[in-house]
């Protein structure tokens, strides 16, 4: 190989490590604003809705960006080791809405204590025994 070809070698891969370590630092530091819920409701309205017919609440939250606003029962970490938060329904003791949260929280347990207003924003993954959100944070 003559020495031109060597040198463009070395330019080439310089330049492109160079512009993976721009791209990758960029995407470190930089943060995408979040982008809007599809829909924004109260966890009773959430419940209610779950409770009257399944089959319409599924056809309106199932796998959409959802921002419910609820009074928080309980924090609990379930069985993979991820944070559950569980809001109020209408009713205390029946459907609730469960928010497992980001991954985010896993060091550390949010700040927060029974009988919070939280606006929480997670997708809908259905119901089981309560509506589930997946994918939460907390956004006050």
């Amino acid at each position: 190989m003559n020495r031109r070809t060597k040198y463009a070698l070395f330019l080439l891969l310089g330049l492109i490590t160079g512009l993976s370590i721009c791209g990758l630092l960029y995407h470190l530091l930089v943060r995408q604003p979040m982008s809007p819920p599809d829909v924004v409701l109260s966890a009773p309205a959430l419940t209610d809705a779950y409770d009257n017919s399944e089959g319409h609440a599924d056809s309106l939250y199932l796998y959409k960006k959802l921002s419910i606003r609820g009074v928080l029962n309980r924090l609990h970490k379930n069985e993979s080791g991820q944070y559950v938060v569980t809001l109020d329904g209408r009713y205390p003791g029946r459907t609730a809405v469960d928010c497992i949260l980001d991954s985010l929280y896993s060091p550390t347990p949010p700040e927060i204590r029974r009988g919070d207003t939280l606006i929480i924003r997670g997708r809908c993954a259905g119901r089981s025994l309560n509506v589930i959100l997946v994918q939460c944070i907390i956004e006050k």
